[in-house]
């Protein structure tokens, strides 16, 4: 009889199951790797006219924070942290080199997939996520979770297709530091696969809610891109970052970035295919949100756009990320909602604190493992310049930053820059009278009791 009745409950209630999956709000989760702030244009980072239209649309109509920064500078601890809403010195993960998979920390929390999953959602992902590189199998994994996915593209074994590259390389720089045109077919780029393959998603039927995590892997290295958007930069007036006589002759010698590249400094060429790379992503990201205007889920998607960290192209002559520099920390992060008001918000804000804010947003419960904060009371309060946040190195030295300030911390150098009157940061304060009071305040910021760094995985020798 209690069978009966059981089955009988379930047969009614099944409709209302249905009506109340289908009323939470469908993700669609955007990371686009090393895109730091050339785009969209209302960032007003980019030193030239860089074209972006698809992200500056979005821009126009979202909620857009104009002061946002990762928690670290290099992207396997930027992921690994915006995917388990942990800060890396709660986890001891810094460096690429810092095998998360492996440490127990991540054992007992769920990921951002798994309590979506946990919460009735479908879980799809592809393209890079976590961290991953071109190259080897090995690499193109990366150091993938597939704790919480229902399916992921490539394969569970691969989170990047084979990327397009050119028959001769130009063999502009050292390694990976190259740029130009593929001379190959749109079709063959591996982002173009992704995108393909993320429409597919956004147009299948479901009955329950859907996230949909998409990687975007240009403008990451090597700046190879279609012809198209290489070409468009041909006839650009390109004025790459310079860097004023002296710049660092007031800034302490532990806090200058490694200067990787500078030879290549206030040259055109890194500018032009960094570019070109930023163009191609933005196409890419204007095809995913075709895509989801023609898909039957459109009015009730969610649509979050991140990126894992900045760039340097010449400032402070460097050319690369792991820096604690606004040109390394400052990332797009913008939150497109149906029937919410365009916004721009200048407080400060991490990616630590979009888990949390996703779960607000989608109507879940909150995760009290989360590290960071629920952006939406920020969104609608005024702007708070005090609030401050945190970006890591290692577990000796750290960056916060708040409405107006920078400050560097490590166990043997401080440096304060004022971005109300020095937004390049090239004017160290700290020892200034009246200092003192800021740097006491934007201390009470940084980690009490930073966990170490975590040791590095062993890469398998080359056969």
């Amino acid at each position: 009889m209690n069978r009966y009745l059981t089955l009988v409950l379930f047969i009614l209630l099944q409709p209302l199951f249905f009506c109340l999956g289908a009323s939470r709000p469908n993700i669609l989760f955007v990371s686009i790797d090393d895109f730091n702030d050339w785009g969209p244009t209302q960032l007003n980072g980019e030193p030239f006219d860089v074209d972006t239209p698809h992200f500056d649309s979005l821009a126009a109509e979202g909620i857009l924070f104009r002061n946002a920064h990762c928690n670290a500078p290099v992207c396997n601890s930027s992921r690994a942290s915006i995917m388990s809403g942990l800060h890396p010195a709660s986890t001891g993960v810094y460096g690429n080199g810092h095998d998360w998979l492996a440490n127990a920390r991540f054992d007992d929390i769920l990921l951002l997939p798994e309590y979506f999953k946990k919460h009735g959602y479908a879980t799809l992902g592809g393209g890079k996520i976590y961290h991953a590189n071109q190259g080897s199998a090995f690499e193109r994994k990366g150091l993938f979770s597939p704790r919480g996915w229902d399916d992921f593209f490539p394969s569970f074994d691969a989170q990047l297709p084979v990327q397009s590259m050119p028959e001769v390389l130009p063999d502009r720089g050292e390694g990976k530091f190259d740029w130009g045109g593929t001379g190959k077919p749109l079709e063959d780029m591996g982002d173009h696969k992704v995108v393909n393959w993320a429409i597919e998603q956004l147009e299948t039927s479901r009955d329950e809610p859907l996230f949909l995590a998409v990687g975007i892997y240009r403008p990451h290295m090597p700046w190879f891109v279609p012809d198209a958007f290489y070409d468009q930069y041909e006839d650009v007036e390109i004025t790459p970052p310079t860097n004023p006589a002296d710049w660092d002759k007031n800034i302490p010698e532990p806090l200058l970035p490694p200067r990787r590249f500078k030879e290549f400094a206030e040259t055109p060429g890194p500018s032009r295919g960094y570019a070109a790379c930023i163009s191609y992503a933005d196409f890419e990201l204007g095809r995913l949100l075709e895509g989801l205007r023609a898909s039957p889920i459109a009015d009730n998607t969610i649509v979050v756009i991140w990126t894992d960290h900045g760039w340097h192209l010449g400032e402070k002559e460097h050319f690369s990320k792991f820096t604690l520099w606004e040109e390394s920390t400052r990332v797009p992060l913008l939150i497109l909602k149906p029937g919410a008001q365009q916004q721009e918000v200048d407080t400060a804000v991490s990616l630590v604190d979009v888990y949390p804010t996703l779960l607000a947003l989608a109507d879940l419960p909150a995760n009290k493992n989360n590290d960071g904060e629920n952006l939406l009371p920020i969104i609608e309060a005024k702007t708070d310049l005090n609030r401050a946040i945190v970006t890591s190195k290692n577990e000796n030295y750290h960056a916060v930053r708040d409405g107006r300030y920078r400050y560097f911390k490590t166990y043997n150098a401080e440096a304060l820059f004022d971005h109300a009157n020095d937004p390049r940061e090239l004017n160290n304060i700290a020892n200034r009278p009246g200092s003192a009071a800021i740097i006491e305040r934007l201390s009470k910021a940084l980690p009490t009791a930073p966990l170490p760094s975590m040791p590095k995985r062993i890469k398998p020798k080359s056969p």
